[in-house]
């Protein structure tokens, strides 16, 4: 009976909670929705100054930046061998299976 209580207010408050009857803005009706409207005599945010990080970095003071700089003296990456794992498992080699018999 409790259960059925807590629900049933629950419900009650969800539904005559201010957000479920909240209208919709309907910016159509707005002056910016208009053809006739110019933006580009909106004024600029003020305070809105983002700061540039610190940890960029500047890639024209490299080396390789330099119109003198010759990439085919760069050394060759080593070729990385990697062995590709067996999708199959073989199960009777584990201790479980090695316990049971």
């Amino acid at each position: 009976m409790k259960l059925v209580i807590s629900a049933a207010l629950s419900a009650i408050l969800v539904f005559t909670s201010a957000a479920a009857y909240a209208e919709v803005p309907d910016f159509s009706k707005t002056a910016a929705a208009q053809s006739s409207y110019d933006f580009s005599k909106n004024q600029p945010a003020k305070g809105n100054n983002v700061q540039q990080s610190s940890a960029q970095h500047d890639f024209s003071k490299t080396a390789a930046a330099n119109n003198q700089y010759y990439f085919l003296n760069n050394q060759a990456a080593e070729k990385a061998h990697h062995l590709l794992a067996s999708t199959q498992h073989d199960f009777s080699t584990t201790t479980a299976i090695k316990q049971s018999c």
